[in-house]
């Protein structure tokens, strides 16, 4: 993987690209002098465990016939006081339609946590993890 970092702004607004040209936008908090123009890393850092973990839950369910007609995950991460301030936990509301098997859903969560998932291995191992299912 090979991923190019821009500043397009002062202070912190800088571009990611990755080798496709597909570009996100990061940026600092305001209370540093952010301008709310792009995530911060740590927003990212929780998105992409949603998104990784996303990968997998409809990866897994397709391969059992299974194909979500509504997907969702509610972010919720709380960081520890200080510095540096890591996340101390992390809750993800995972909200699909009501045609799923709760067991069916709830293994292809669990193997996307203890098995597939890339992002969540590489968080420390510290972090408290929590995740709830809501159906639509």
């Amino acid at each position: 993987m090979k991923l190019y970092l821009e500043r397009k702004e002062f202070p912190f607004v800088f571009e990611v690209k990755n080798e496709s040209e597909v570009v996100v936008l990061i940026d600092g908090t305001p209370d540093i002098g952010g301008k709310n123009k792009g995530l911060t890393p740590m927003q990212l850092l929780a998105g992409s465990l949603a998104g990784c973990m996303s990968i997998d839950v409809i990866s897994i369910l397709n391969k059992q016939k299974i194909d979500p007609s509504y997907f969702s995950i509610e972010i919720q991460a709380v960081k520890k006081k200080g510095i540096p301030s890591p996340f101390e936990h992390i809750m993800l509301t995972f909200k699909v339609d009501n045609s799923i098997p709760k067991n069916t859903l709830e293994k292809a969560i669990n193997l996307s946590k203890d098995k597939y998932c890339s992002v969540y291995h590489s968080l420390n191992p510290n972090l408290l993890f929590d995740y709830k299912i809501l159906f639509v």
